[in-house]
């Protein structure tokens, strides 16, 4: 089964399209006049991604626009990512939102993470995140099968090329949770264990720490090469909402910033962290 392209991924594409038209000041009409394989139709629906995008068209626009040449292979590349195979494409009852982020996780560069209440699912062992998933509403998949979904996450943080990079921010509230013995101290040496990869930082915000932004909520920045296709995600009990607009995205960029500032350093995050593991034990 083929992967296929994130739909945030194809409204971003097609916002671009439609953003280096008028950029240009061509009408629809004109383009569709002067490149091969599009009619005014067709480019309407690519501008409001109501139909599958392909790469050849997509080119061919983008070389009309002179589009930047570093920002064409990126977008181009994003369409050719849905024919390769992918495991998660054998679970078909996950929330499209939820498949959406795994396959972006896949080609992002790196990913700056808040979270306020539990620790985030890339850095999750299996018990715990078994813990977190059966305390949901959601029935479908199964609780076994959601958390093998999330442990498969974790590749992208040991694969041999290009690792992705994680910035992780926990709340210490995040660090104690009634669960059955022996979850959380197996969480904590995993966290200690993480902590070691040159590709991941994890800092946590002091339950002591002053105001800042990430009391609104926790989110997750997802980085690529091109900065223009940065996305944020929202989290929520049905999965969340994606920030697609780059002024919006550079405003939690800042936050992200600003939380890091205010959390405690890498070095006394990791002593934070072993002081309570070694407590459990």
């Amino acid at each position: 089964m083929a992967v296929a392209v994130p739909a945030v991924r194809y409204r971003r594409i097609a916002a671009e399209l439609r953003r280096l038209r008028e950029l240009k000041n061509l009408s629809a009409e004109e383009v569709a006049a002067q490149v091969d394989g599009v009619n005014l139709v067709k480019l309407s629906r690519y501008e409001n991604a109501r139909v599958q995008l392909k790469p050849d068209v997509v080119r061919s626009l983008l070389d009309f626009y002179q589009c930047d040449d570093e920002l064409k292979e990126v977008l181009v590349e994003i369409l050719r990512d849905k024919r390769r195979p992918g495991w998660v494409a054998g679970f078909e009852q996950l929330n499209p939102l939820y498949t959406d982020l795994i396959r972006l996780e896949e080609t992002a560069a790196g990913i700056k993470s808040y979270e306020s209440a539990y620790i985030p699912g890339l850095l999750q062992t299996r018990n715990y995140a078994h813990a977190i998933i059966s305390s949901g509403v959601i029935k479908k998949p199964s609780v076994e099968e959601r958390v093998d979904v999330r442990i498969n996450r974790q590749s992208v943080l040991t694969r041999a090329d290009n690792p992705l990079k994680l910035w992780a921010v926990i709340h210490e509230s995040a660090l104690t949770m009634g669960t059955a013995q022996g979850v959380m101290l197996d969480q904590l040496d995993k966290l200690l264990h993480f902590s070691r990869l040159p590709n991941v930082s994890i800092q946590i915000m002091s339950a002591m720490a002053p105001p800042h932004p990430g009391m609104t909520g926790p989110f997750s920045l997802l980085e690529f090469r091109q900065r223009d296709l940065d996305l944020v995600l929202l989290s929520g009990m049905f999965g969340g909402n994606w920030v697609e607009d780059p002024d919006h995205v550079d405003i939690y960029r800042g936050a992200f910033d600003e939380i890091m500032a205010t959390a405690l350093d890498l070095d006394q995050s990791l002593n934070l962290i072993t002081e309570k593991r070694d407590k459990l034990k």
